[in-house]
């Protein structure tokens, strides 16, 4: 048995543009001081945030439906030439008996010309699915015209024909596209021999859509933990909280309006599509805009609960573990995988609808919310996943029946 050597990572940024970059960057700086490690992005940034010891190597880009070359653009995100070239040339250069491929997102710059080349080429390939671009065209089983959960089957007639896209149908057609070279010339989830999944949650949605052969492992994204954490004592914190982005999917109308309706402080932070809306209707909410980590954790600790009001299908949001680790308690929508970290009425609360939730916040006082912050550092700490993703890799080296 070869030994594992070289490790690439795959994403379309080097840089936090979300929680699957976030993860992605984190994995390759947690495994360079073991493994030859290599980041190979679509787009850059001048701001570093790998490791000295993490190889970058990039295809320069920018996110395809932001090129200004609007046809360069449109073919880049069916099928991204120069980033298939590029990774060849790099794995040309590794054993691939030593080498394991781990792609985290691909669907913005690179498109899934990355896995083809990596299959063609025969090296072991493993996804973590932070989204489900793998089965939707749009990524989230989400209606963006509608406003709510999408329960078409993915590239069904009905789903073709349906506005469903944030932008306007012609980006729909462009999705249904891009899912159709995907399937279709790639034959991505037919050829997926392993994938991460990062919550049961996710998981259970995906499982039907992936091919009976598919080994699917379970591997919960880590948390940066605060090693001088203190828990706060929430029942004589002021405010509810919401942070993240402002859009309509994340159900920040549903935090405002629970929030004035009980007559109770909210706070949002974070930015998005839908801020200025929001801020304008709701001028008892107080607005705080994007705010760093550190910031972030401030208000969490000041915080009597953490809202999760999201309308769609998150995969595996992490700001609820970040709260809870101060003995924040989270009060979460039930179409979300931050279900997954709550025992109702125990350590937190779900609700249905903006009604219950502001019954919830005008009640909250009675409830007894009580934390255990040792047993989500034993399952979220960055030890623990890096070990998860060590023992993947190893599975997967030694796996039989790779695509070659």
């Amino acid at each position: 048995m070869s030994k594992l050597k070289n490790i690439v990572i795959v994403n379309d940024f080097d840089y936090i543009q979300g929680g699957a970059s976030k993860v992605a960057i984190n994995t390759a700086n947690l495994l360079c001081d073991k493994f030859n490690v290599y980041f190979f992005s679509g787009a850059t940034s001048e701001e570093i945030f790998l490791d000295d010891k993490v190889n970058l190597i990039t295809t320069n880009q920018c996110e395809s439906l932001k090129n200004k070359n609007k046809i360069a653009g449109f073919f880049n995100g069916l099928y991204n030439i120069k980033a298939r070239k590029k990774l060849a040339q790099l794995l040309m250069h590794l054993n691939r008996d030593e080498t394991v491929v781990h792609i985290h997102g691909w669907t913005k710059v690179l498109s899934s010309s990355v896995f083809d080349v990596c299959w063609k080429m025969g090296f072991n390939t493993v996804l973590t699915m932070h989204d489900y671009f793998t089965a939707c065209p749009n990524g989230g089983y989400y209606n963006y015209q509608k406003n709510e959960i999408c329960k078409l089957c993915p590239l069904s007639f009905k789903c073709i024909i349906c506005n469903c896209d944030s932008r306007n149908y012609f980006f729909k057609v462009y999705r249904i596209l891009r899912q159709f070279l995907q399937n279709k010339i790639v034959k991505l989830t037919k050829r997926l021999d392993n994938v991460i999944s990062i919550s049961k949650f996710s998981e259970d949605i995906l499982k039907d859509t992936l091919n009976d052969s598919t080994t699917v492992y379970r591997v919960y994204n880590p948390i940066d933990f605060d090693k001088n954490r203190k828990i706060a004592d929430y029942t004589k914190n002021k405010y509810f909280l919401y942070v993240g982005r402002v859009s309509k999917e994340k159900g920040v109308d549903i935090f405002c309006k629970a929030v004035s309706d009980a007559k109770v402080k909210g706070i949002v932070v974070g930015n998005g599509d839908e801020y200025e809306v929001l801020k304008s209707k709701y001028t008892n909410v107080e607005f705080v805009g994007w705010k760093n980590s550190k910031e972030v954790k401030e208000y969490m600790k000041k915080a009597k609960a953490l809202i999760v009001p999201s309308r769609w299908y998150e995969g595996a949001p992490l700001t609820p573990l970040e709260a809870m680790q101060y003995g924040i308690p989270c009060i979460s929508s039930e179409c979300n995988a931050t279900i997954e970290y709550i025992e109702n009425g125990k350590n937190g609360l779900i609700f249905h609808d903006v009604n219950e939730l502001k019954e919830i916040l005008l009640n909250f006082a009675k409830y007894n919310l009580k934390f255990s912050p040792a047993s989500l550092i034993s399952k979220f700490s960055e030890e623990k996943y890096i070990s998860n993703v060590i023992r993947v890799y190893e599975k997967v080296l030694c796996k039989e029946g790779v695509n070659r």
